[in-house]
């Protein structure tokens, strides 16, 4: 006949009523899971609090200085929608849209064309020197602005390079007809070896073999590159002109370097400033109401702006 023995239970250590073996293995489970579960967010704390504090705070205390006039000196007075409304009309505000427009339109076509061209041309088996293209576009990207813009002001004042090589008399820096034409130059010639890098970088992912098989089956080379390169690099296109519009709507540096000082002793004159100029002036200013307006509508274009790119330039299924 067999006997089993009871199980024995022993006092709980808090003094209250007797645990089994199986319950205390059940809760060191217990706790197991818990600690595998929170070990991910203990590795990530470091980003979340930076996150919270620097970035999701000040962009909700932003959101709601927008909405309240505010000098930094005197307590904040709640205005609504009055710092909006004062944005869309003026007179100021608008001609900086325009010319921020201008400032993403007219350069993107050279810019995407000529990056796309140059990383075409430096994959192409016909390529030599490759090894040496590449810095050398790449170069301007890497020029510090104040530089970048010092240099193109001595090429295009009215004895420089451009006016004395083509035999021009205009004043690429004062005539309010041909200064926004200057800074689009400046951003052309800055951008295009960043734009090289990613289109070529882009283009590692085209097989040779699918290419070779489209040459096989009697496809030349324009044709190559619309129904098997173009197709397969637009994910790589949708990412460079979402980022170029990001950054010509930010733009900055660039027109107020280059134009500063030649009919305005603050940055570039009103017929050339961007729009990220009403920030910077609403801060100088004191209206940091204003600022945190300009700053949010910025931000609602921009994702306007992305949204429509997004959706025409998704990858169809």
């Amino acid at each position: 006949m067999v006997t089993t023995q009871p199980t024995q239970v022993g006092p709980n250590r808090r003094g209250g009523a007797p645990t089994s073996p199986a319950m205390r293995t059940a809760r060191r489970r217990r706790r197991g899971r818990l600690r595998g579960r929170w070990a991910p967010y203990l590795y990530i704390a470091p980003f979340l609090v930076s996150f919270v504090l620097f970035f999701a705070l000040p962009s909700v205390l932003s959101l709601l200085l927008s909405f309240a006039r505010d000098n930094g000196y005197t307590p904040a007075r709640w205005v609504g929608l009055a710092n909006y409304r004062a944005l869309l009309s003026s007179p100021e505000f608008r001609q900086a849209a325009l010319n921020t427009l201008f400032y993403w339109l007219v350069p993107m076509v050279p810019l995407m064309a000529g990056a796309f061209g140059l990383a075409m041309a430096v994959r192409s088996r016909l390529a030599r020197w490759a090894s040496v293209c590449k810095p050398l576009i790449f170069i301007p990207q890497v020029i510090a602005p104040v530089s970048a813009a010092l240099v193109w002001r001595v090429m295009l004042s009215n004895q420089g390079v451009l006016n004395a090589l083509f035999g021009l008399r205009t004043g690429w820096l004062e005539d309010p007809a041909a200064v926004k034409w200057s800074v689009a130059m400046l951003l052309v010639w800055r951008g295009i070896g960043w734009y090289f890098v990613v289109f070529l970088a882009g283009l590692t992912n085209v097989p040779e073999t699918l290419l070779e098989a489209a040459s096989i089956d009697g496809a030349n080379a324009f044709q190559r590159l619309r129904h098997v390169i173009m197709p397969l690099m637009r994910p790589t296109i949708l990412f460079a002109i979402v980022i170029d519009t990001i950054a010509s709507i930010q733009l900055f540096t660039e027109p107020n370097l280059l134009l500063g000082g030649t009919t305005s002793t603050a940055g570039a004159p009103p017929e050339a400033a961007p729009l990220m100029n009403q920030i910077v002036n609403g801060i100088t200013g004191g209206q940091f109401g204003l600022a945190a307006a300009a700053a949010w509508l910025m931000f609602l274009v921009i994702a306007v702006f992305s949204l429509i790119q997004f959706r025409l330039l998704r990858e169809e299924r």
